[in-house]
């Protein structure tokens, strides 16, 4: 399994290890459950080194990425971040990503488990496209630091107002002796940032960035409080409500998808899929009774299995079993009742509207 320069710092601080996306990663450090919490009321640390970082030069740069993304780069400028699909042919996700606009590059950042894949994908693509692709993911390295506090811890360090950097969109900064993207990004539900540094760089920025925070209750956070924090804010895994069998249709993702601009790959694909009516419907759901639904459990409407569990959890917040299925999109509205399959047993539910958390608004 491939590690992150941190791993000793995480196996020396108790983090419970797991493979993931054939990395070594911490899952937890104390429990779930406190590890959520603390990101939802003051702040947490998350190193994601894992996460793959592909930079495209070349003056062909952001007429390539406009073939191979489904959303439209003319509509933003350097210091902007876009969330998009690179898809087949046949319109299947081949992983979800976001585009970095520098001046002289784009950065996409990639999904651990699909770094390769992207990679490859992309010099397959490249055609007549003059640009240049490096995988940069072990040279610049990335964390995030998420949660009410996040912004003013990282005051506390630099001295250096980030507020005024608007939802995706970055800055380089001169950060620890070292110049830093940072960007107003996250996949957890709260405000924080995302920060790209070099690798030399990275493990002296975690610690400082923790002694730091400590008075205003920064820790570091694994995996498992990852995924609760994006559950109930209903952000999308990939392998889970996303794959190459599935579209961003599918998924209720056509905001990303811009069929205005020219050809892009999977676009007539996706097109003809817009003509058709869509049999499934990615939902959320919330349990009422005190069961924790898993990926996988089907999900029954009388006698009709109408599909299936994609994200099941426990949320901290709610305290209560939530997740995110498809499901037959004819039993899809919100405040539908809906039994599911656990350990063969059914367990009721009811459809919520998404996202089931919303942050509080800072005052």
């Amino acid at each position: 399994m491939k590690r992150t320069i941190l791993h000793s710092w995480h196996k020396e601080r108790g983090a419970k290890m797991v493979e993931f996306a054939g990395w070594e990663m911490p899952l937890q450090y104390s429990t779930i459950r406190e590890e959520h919490i603390n990101v939802r009321e003051k702040a947490g640390l998350f190193d994601l080194s894992h996460m793959g970082r592909i930079r495209i030069r070349g003056k062909d740069r952001a007429a390539f990425i406009q073939q191979v993304f489904t959303n439209d780069l003319t509509k933003i400028r350097t210091g902007d971040v876009q969330y998009g699909f690179l898809c087949n042919p046949t319109g299947g996700v081949i992983d979800d990503v976001t585009v970095y606009m520098a001046d002289d590059y784009l950065m996409l950042v990639v999904n651990a488990i699909n770094t390769d894949k992207a990679v490859n994908w992309l010099k397959e693509s490249v055609g007549n496209f003059q640009v240049d692709i490096e995988d940069a993911s072990y040279l610049v390295l990335m964390l995030a630091i998420q949660g009410p506090q996040a912004l003013q811890i990282m005051y506390d360090m630099t001295q250096i107002d980030l507020s005024n950097i608007g939802s995706y969109q970055f800055r380089v900064q001169h950060l620890h002796r070292s110049q830093a993207v940072v960007s107003r990004t996250g996949y957890t539900g709260e405000d924080g940032l995302e920060i790209y540094i070099a690798s030399v760089y990275f493990q002296s920025l975690w610690e400082q960035l923790l002694e730091v925070g400590s008075k205003r209750g920064l820790i570091p956070i694994g995996l498992g409080a990852r995924d609760t924090l994006r559950t109930e804010a209903c952000l999308p895994l990939y392998g889970h409500e996303l794959s190459e069998e599935m579209s961003p249709l599918d998924a209720g993702l056509s905001r990303f998808v811009q069929f205005s601009k020219p050809d892009f790959i999977g676009k007539k694909a996706l097109i003809h899929s817009t003509n058709a009516e869509f049999s499934k419907k990615l939902i959320c759901f919330e349990m009422t009774d005190k069961s924790i639904p898993r990926p996988g459990c089907p999900i029954v409407f009388g006698d009709l299995v109408i599909g299936n569990v994609t994200s099941g959890t426990y949320s901290p917040t709610f305290q209560r079993g939530i997740g995110m299925a498809y499901i037959d999109r004819l039993r899809s509205e919100p405040e539908t009742p809906i039994m599911i399959q656990i350990n063969d047993k059914p367990h009721p539910a009811v459809i919520r509207k998404c996202p089931l958390y919303k942050r509080r608004k800072q005052t």
